[in-house]
């Protein structure tokens, strides 16, 4: 009896604490923990090389930034996500460890449990043998449902949804950033064309109107033309600057590195034929990350509590059924403008060649040929930004599939 009471005395004073503390550290790890922000890694740094054949390897690594490639270029080098998958990673690696620590003291707590059972048998007291083998059955139990969470790591997306949200944002809003400044780049660049032409037809104004076939405010007309053009690009230029750097941080690069920015290639049209409104609406309720926070909050057992809760979802479903028909008819309104977009550029291909025959052939005058060449280059443009703006009325559409389309208060 004595012998008993003291083994179970040094038992006790020795082991409990340290299971105790085996049992709070794998609680820690049941969530992954990640920091704020960490040191760009940038595209050149080790990646998760098993995601990825070969080929897709060397692109991602080729310091070409292909509009194709952000989801994959944000999951390895956005200094944020990469970090938070880091640190999911080392994460399982230490909870591993703390299962074969407690699987190792698995003999110890039986040992434990049997003297509590033994002395709860000796002296009567049932409470002692039942907290002797709840004890036992207790700690075989956690640490079965420790090993089959290390088993499902991987698979388990309860785990990883915090990242795999932030991960998703991270990508729209880079796939935004990177359309901002290709629309930049294709702005500016039709603006340095126009900016020549501009610069034409002034010095041609100014020579007609020394002839007198001009007017002053003919001649102001063009200067003002030119000066209105200056201003835009001047103004354009400052601003792409910023976005590039921007836009190359969130890929993690160095702002201060010059990565080759690769044009966004023509929307595929195909895309359009993927959706179906009911269908996607449905998907986008089920995904909306707002209406689930909602969901899950929600308490209360009273009538009135459960009777408010149902209106709150309901509310919740109509203003996304809402924003899921206005994402819809943006898609459909941005088709329309790129299918006019194009014809327009269309027509305005035809008589830029046809002027450029006749202007060769003397039939055209130098101010009506200057004046078709500014004609040609602002369709261009137009449809280079309908095309654009196509594909990013298309991006939040599917995003919104994905759940995060906003449902306001």
């Amino acid at each position: 009896m004595k012998i008993l009471a003291r083994n179970r005395e040094e038992k006790s004073s020795k082991m409990p604490g340290k299971i105790l503390a085996l049992i709070l550290s794998a609680t820690m790890f049941i969530t992954p923990r990640f920091s704020a922000f960490a040191a760009p890694t940038g595209p050149g740094a080790s990646p998760e090389t098993e995601r990825y054949d070969a080929a897709t390897l060397a692109r991602l690594q080729d310091n070409r930034i292909e509009y194709d490639e952000i989801p994959d270029l944000v999951h390895e080098y956005n200094p944020d996500i990469s970090k938070a998958w880091n640190t999911y990673r080392n994460s399982r690696e230490d909870f591993a460890k703390v299962v074969t620590e407690m699987e190792s003291q698995q003999q110890v707590v039986k040992d434990l449990a049997d003297q509590y059972v033994s002395l709860g048998q000796l002296t009567g007291s049932q409470l002692l043998v039942s907290t002797g083998r709840q004890l036992d059955k207790g700690y075989k139990g956690m640490i079965q449902g420790m090993r089959d969470t290390y088993n499902k790591w991987e698979t388990n997306r309860q785990n990883t949804s915090a990242i795999r949200r932030a991960e998703r944002q991270v990508i729209a809003g880079t796939q935004s950033a990177m359309i901002g400044y290709e629309t930049m780049r294709q702005n500016i660049a039709t603006l340095q064309t126009m900016v020549q032409l501009y610069e034409k037809q002034a010095d041609m104004m100014g020579r007609m109107m020394s002839l007198g076939m001009a007017t002053g405010t003919d001649l102001a007309s063009a200067n003002s033309s030119l000066l209105a053009a200056r201003s835009q690009l001047m103004s354009l230029e400052n601003q792409q600057e910023s976005v590039r750097r921007t836009f190359c941080m969130l890929l993690g690069y160095d702002p201060d590195t010059q990565p080759e920015i690769c044009p966004i290639p023509e929307f595929d049209m195909s895309r359009l034929e993927g959706m179906n409104l009911e269908e996607d609406t449905r998907k986008a309720i089920g995904n909306n990350y707002t209406l689930i926070s909602q969901r899950t909050s929600a308490k209360g057992n009273t009538n009135d509590q459960v009777a408010a809760r149902s209106r709150m979802i309901e509310e919740g479903d109509q203003k996304l059924i809402i924003e899921m028909q206005r994402l819809y008819q943006e898609v459909q309104d941005k088709q329309a403008a790129y299918q006019a977009a194009q014809t327009g550029f269309a027509a305005a291909e035809l008589n830029q060649e046809a002027s450029e025959r006749q202007y060769q052939l003397g039939l055209l005058s130098e101010a009506q040929y200057i004046g078709a060449q500014l004609a040609y280059y602002q369709k261009k443009a137009a449809k280079e930004s309908a095309n654009l703006n196509l594909l990013q009325a298309m991006e939040n559409y599917d995003w919104g599939v994905l759940g995060f389309a906003v449902v306001s208060d």
